[in-house]
């Protein structure tokens, strides 16, 4: 055999060889970027929604969104102070903080996730559930595990995990999501949104799941 005729067919294989290989590493880089998650954070950004002039929703009973929203990132805040984490809360009294700011702070925070917390309203009474919102794919993995515990910290439906354009999302370079806790419109969810300890699960369900989306 001519040396020629020798080189050929172990080109072919090593060429097999090569494109074998970079077909699995772009098919693992492929699954990797569809798993996208928050990575190895050590600070959460708190964001208590609404405050001040902004109430946010109205409760069929009771004190507003503004309040409860307020009374549980405090309480998450406090629960992730505990287990090492750095918490930075955008506000921890009844003031205003424009959109803009709020997603300033958390961009400014290094190795970060951005975790807002509002109660729902609807026109409808019936409505009711928890659900959590994000907008990056680098947010659905948090999203994901904050809303598993979340629809387990008492018996309302689960209206699952949604992709939506909110500006403290979209405008968010951080893992961001908007948490829902329930409808202050519907007299169940309401119920448990007044009441303070009702408030602690809530809020020990979104530590784990913050916990639970860097582990």
């Amino acid at each position: 055999m001519g040396v020629r005729n020798l080189i050929s067919p172990v080109a072919r294989v090593v060429a097999m060889l090569f494109f074998g290989a970079l077909m699995v590493f772009l098919g693992a880089g492929c699954q990797f970027a569809g798993t996208l998650g928050p990575g190895r954070f050590n600070t959460v950004v708190i964001d208590a929604g609404h405050g001040a002039h902004d109430s946010g929703a109205r409760a069929v009973r009771g004190t507003s969104e503004k309040v409860v929203a307020l009374d549980t990132a405090k309480r998450v805040a406090a629960i992730l102070r505990r287990r090492g984490f750095w918490v930075i809360e955008t506000r921890t009294t009844d003031v205003f903080i424009p959109l803009g700011r709020r997603v300033a702070i958390s961009k400014g925070t290094r190795n970060s996730v951005f975790v807002s917390i509002h109660y729902n309203w609807a026109r409808r009474s019936a409505a009711r559930g928890v659900e959590t919102f994000y907008y990056s794919p680098q947010s659905q993995v948090l999203a994901q595990k904050v809303q598993r515990e979340l629809s387990l910290s008492y018996a309302t439906p689960n209206r699952g995990v949604k992709r939506r354009g909110f500006y403290v999302l979209r405008k968010n370079s951080r893992p961001a999501i908007l948490v829902e806790c329930g409808f202050l419109s519907n007299p169940f969810d309401n119920a448990i949104a007044q009441n303070a300890s009702k408030r602690q699960r809530i809020a020990e369900a979104i530590a784990r799941g913050i916990i639970a989306a860097r582990e």
